[in-house]
């Protein structure tokens, strides 16, 4: 009943709405604490980081779905911290220069689309130019017979070592030396390392608390339940201890006349009925306290089964996205 009422899908969905809704300092901090915490867990630093060289037709193509819909994927992921940018300083000129050539033809805003990328895009982009004699002779051999103006790009993601380069550019997407990445596959490995944050969060800070939690209300409910138990028992066992001591304080003829009145209880069948049905009783008095404590607990646990199933099944789910993030991370 329950596995059909929720499953990975669903708690998938609502967890990527959530971080996506979640502003870029929040996830900083969860990305500080995954990186400043997993040392612990791995045996050694972990940089939860995507280094990508970005070329000058992506920034184009993204600028121009920003003039169509005023946002767009790279203004989005831009300013993820799992993200960092590169590129060299022929960026800016050959953006310039065709969003020159291209809104005077299409009729678009070429000043809003200019201080677009001066204001938003630029000051996220590290610019370097490659300046290894081996990278830029690699670069050449590698695009340079097929487009120049290239080379600094594919340059620069060999002498930085980054994880590749964002573009759709054939003429390099084309070279198996080169490994390139589309926005929306960024987008997706981003995702995948907030939910890893925010799940190692949950492992290693909120869930030993709430198990602790759990475990002290538990605790403290049969610790209740017992010391009740134990006080009712206490005192038939101090109303039995006290009436030995107050018949050992009798004069010898009262002592007699309850030893007779024993022997007759024991002897007449009345007596040893109304003896018998008194103590009877008593033991139903505790055993149906005792009862209703361990119903009401049961009541308690069935009320919480469902529950208890759904935080299995995100925590089960969470150590996924853990898991996933970690392969992502000895993929790259």
């Amino acid at each position: 009943m329950y596995s059909e009422s929720l499953n990975f899908q669903e708690i998938d969905r609502s967890l990527e709405n959530i971080l996506g809704d979640m502003p870029p300092e929040f996830i900083s901090g969860l990305k500080s604490n995954f990186e400043r915490n997993i040392r612990s867990f791995v045996g050694g630093s972990v940089k939860l980081e995507l280094r990508l060289v970005v070329d000058s037709n992506s920034v184009i193509s993204n600028l121009l779905g920003f003039a169509k819909t005023g946002e767009s994927v790279l203004h989005k992921l831009i300013h993820e911290p799992f993200l960092r940018l590169y590129a060299p300083s022929t960026l800016q000129k050959e953006v310039e220069e065709n969003l020159g050539q291209i809104c005077a033809e299409k009729k678009l805003d070429e000043n809003r689309l200019i201080t677009t990328l001066r204001r938003d895009i630029l000051p996220k982009i590290t610019i370097l130019d490659p300046t290894q004699f081996s990278a830029l002779l690699s670069s050449y051999l590698v695009v340079g017979m097929r487009d120049l103006t290239d080379v600094p790009f594919v340059a620069l993601h060999f002498q930085l070592g980054t994880h590749g380069i964002i573009t759709r550019d054939k003429d390099i997407t084309e070279q198996p030396r080169v490994k390139t990445w589309q926005l929306r596959r960024v987008g997706n490995v981003i995702m995948v390392f907030k939910k890893g944050v925010f799940s190692f969060l949950v492992y290693s800070k909120l869930l030993p608390n709430v198990l602790l939690s759990v475990f002290k209300i538990a605790t403290a409910v049969l610790r209740a339940a017992l010391e009740v138990l134990i006080k009712i028992v206490r005192f038939f066992v101090n109303l039995a201890e006290g009436t030995v001591k107050a018949i050992s304080k009798m004069p010898d003829w009262a002592q007699l006349l309850l030893i007779i009145a024993a022997v007759v209880i024991i002897f007449e069948e009345k007596a040893r009925n109304a003896l018998m049905n008194f103590l009877k009783e008593v033991g139903e008095m505790i055993f149906k306290f005792a009862s209703e404590v361990y119903s009401q607990i049961k009541n308690l646990l069935q009320a919480l089964a469902p529950f208890v199933h759904y935080a299995l099944n995100i925590l089960a789910y969470l150590f996924n996205c853990y898991q996933e993030t970690m392969n992502q991370l000895r993929s790259l």
